[in-house]
This record gives structure tokens, sequence and C-alpha cells, in this order.
């Protein structure tokens, strides 16, 4: 059976507006900032350029709140093993972020051996705030293991939405004349969908056409599996498929952005107690900070609303799967600024997760060295 509470805030997601947008489920509140880098052996990174964490990483959080933050927030870090293992009290920690020694200092975690994800909370000052976040968690570890890989999804998704955005509306004010271009560009990079009837307007609308129906400009990028999996089984699957295809929804189409959403609005709306509600935020990379954006308003009345923030998961590094955009395509290295073409794994792209790439070129003449065939010639990131 449906709770009245979550179908109600899923009718919300899917109805409001003219269809399901991530205009009208935005991310659009601005919420704190927290400063966070990422230390392994003797190289420390901002968290913008850390795509996964290991265990034995030194995490180093500091919440960037305004002097004048009226409301004392906990900061509570808490690493997950699985859906199934609810984690140690040991994996939780804690800082009363208005002191003197965590709101100057901040605070170091290292992640466990075992540890699969790990989560940030903010929560406004209570009465049993703690062992009342803990006890939900330890309750239900496996809304929060669903909640941490649908956040990253969300917020990886709307990187490469603003990237296309904000590129777009540059071009547009600067150099008018190459939209076209730079946006066909755009659209193969960060796999953006392109309505090339945008084109067939004047110059003054293309920008405007171009940018809309943000809902349906992420397309899914080849190697997540996101969307809305949550949603398919069972009664509730009915009842999405039969909203999801009326006209008011969007005809059934779901980007990977608003898929994520939709998951997130389920598992969120089904987690609360009478002393905290728990709302997601996305959090939006910048160098070491992390700028939180929320789509609910947050409450500082019971039940007060607890800010839920993803960190990279704990795995594995994985080589993006970059290829070569034409594979017949001849270059030489005399040229002064070679560029390679590739596509393939647009979060390059859009964030600052790939950096250090090293190219190796093979091969047993000197003179072969001059050009290059593609495909690619051996590239690592280190």
């Amino acid at each position: 059976m449906w709770r009245l509470g979550t179908l109600t805030l899923l009718l919300v997601v899917l109805t409001s507006g003219n269809s399901v947008r991530a205009d009208t489920a935005a991310f659009d509140l601005s919420g704190p900032r927290i400063d966070v880098r990422v230390t392994r052996g003797d190289k420390t990174l901002p968290i913008s350029q850390v795509p996964n964490l290991q265990p034995g990483d030194r995490i180093w959080l500091h919440p960037d709140l305004p002097e004048d933050q009226s409301a004392h927030y906990l900061l509570v870090a808490v690493f997950f093993r699985g859906s199934t293992n609810p984690p140690p009290d040991n994996w939780f920690t804690k800082a009363e972020t208005w002191k003197k020694k965590a709101g100057e200092e901040g605070i170091v975690i290292t992640v466990p051996q075992g540890a699969q994800q790990v989560l940030l909370f903010l929560a406004p000052e209570t009465g049993g705030d703690f062992s009342t976040l803990r006890s939900t968690v330890q309750g239900k570890p496996g809304a929060f293991v669903r909640a941490s890989q649908d956040l990253n999804q969300a917020s990886f998704d709307r990187s490469r939405l603003d990237q296309y955005i904000a590129a777009v509306k540059q071009t547009s004010d600067n150099d008018p004349k190459a939209l076209h271009e730079r946006s066909v560009l755009l659209a193969r990079s960060l796999a953006i969908k392109l309505d090339p009837q945008c084109f067939d307007k004047p110059v003054e609308q293309q920008t405007s056409c171009l940018t809309q129906h943000t809902d349906q400009l992420v397309l899914d990028d080849g190697h997540s599996q996101s969307m809305v999996a949550a949603l398919t089984s069972g009664t509730s699957s009915d009842l999405i498929g039969q909203l999801s295809n009326t006209r008011l929804a969007g005809g059934g189409y779901y980007s990977p952005y608003v898929g994520a959403i939709v998951d997130l609005a389920r598992i969120m709306g089904s987690l609360h107690t009478a002393t905290y509600q728990y709302i997601p935020a996305l959090a939006l990379p910048n160098h070491h900070q992390l700028n939180l954006k929320l789509n609910n308003p947050p409450s500082f009345r019971k039940p007060k609303s607890v800010l839920v923030v993803a960190l990279p998961a704990v795995e594995p590094a994985q080589l993006p799967p970059l290829r070569a955009v034409d594979s017949n395509q001849v270059f030489c290295l005399q040229r002064p600024a070679l560029v390679l073409p590739v596509e393939g794994a647009p979060l390059v792209f859009s964030t600052a997760l790939g950096h250090d790439f090293v190219m190796r070129v093979q091969s047993e003449t000197v003179p072969a060295l001059n050009c290059l065939r593609s495909p690619m010639p051996h590239v690592v990131a280190s």
C-alpha cells in the first residue's frame, strides 16, 4: 500500500508545471557550502577532482557557514557497507559546527575497510539529534545507500546540463554565428539531446530553443544505471506508468536527471521521524567546495529538515570510456597545437574529474611518431 504522504509527494513531482521537468523539480535553492579535500598517500586533491574514494583516504570536511548563522547545524559523516548491513556506531562521526574547533578547523575522517558509500548529514540541533539520526540510518541503511547512488548520479547529470546551458548562452552572447557548430559539438561531448529544428528559427530565438525543456536534454551517458529502477515493480510501477504516459507528465519520457529526482522523492518521502525529515541536497563541486542545491525549503520546526549530501562512492578507479570520434582520421605530432578529438565520457567534459592524462605512443620506428592514426594511442589517467 502506498502511504498518502509518499503518493502526494510523488504526484507533486510528476504533475507540477507542464511536465516532469528539471525546471519544476529543479534544485534551485542555494544551500550551505562544505569545503572538502581528500588525501591519498602524500597527495591531496580538492573534491572536484576526486571521482572515487578508497579505503584509507583521509577526508577533510569544513562546513562553510555564514558568521551570522543562527541555526546550529550538527555535521554527521556516515560510512555505509551496503543495503543489508547497517553501519556500526564507530562509522558515525559528528561535529558541532557552531563550536570553535569544528567551525574553524573542520574535521578529518578516514575511509574504513569495507565501506562502499559516504553520506554527510547537516542536522539542525535538537534534543537527541545524533542518536535519533543514527537510529534512523541504522534502521534503514538500504534507503540511504540508494539515496547516495541517486544523489551522485543526479549531480553528475546536473553538471552536464549546467555546462551545456552555460556554454550555449556564452556563445550566443559572444559569437552568435558559431552557435550551430558549437552546440552540435557540445551535444556530442556532453550526451545532450539537440533539437535540430532550433536552427531553423531566427538567430535571436535559437538560444532559448536549444535550452528549453531541460528535463529532456540529458541523455543516458552509456555507462550509468540510474533512471527509475526503484519505481519499476509492483503497484507503484503501474501508477507511475499511467501517470508518466499522460501528456501532462511528459509523454512517458524520462531523462536520467529527472529519473534520479523522482527516485529521490520516493526515497526521502518515507524517511522521517517526529524529530527529523530528510531532504536531498545536490552537491555541485567547484574546486574544493561542494555547493549544495536544494529542491525543498528546509524547515526549522519539528520535524526539522536534515540535509543529505553524497560524497563519491568508495570503489576502484575506472578509466573513462573515451573513444576516437573518427577512426580514420590521421593526427600529426609535428603540429604545434595537437588536439585529439574524443567522445564517450561526458563527465570528462562537464567536470574536473578527468585530469593528469598521459598519452603513451608505442612505435618501433621513429618516423612513425610523426603521425598517429586512430584508434587513439594508449591514454591513461594518473
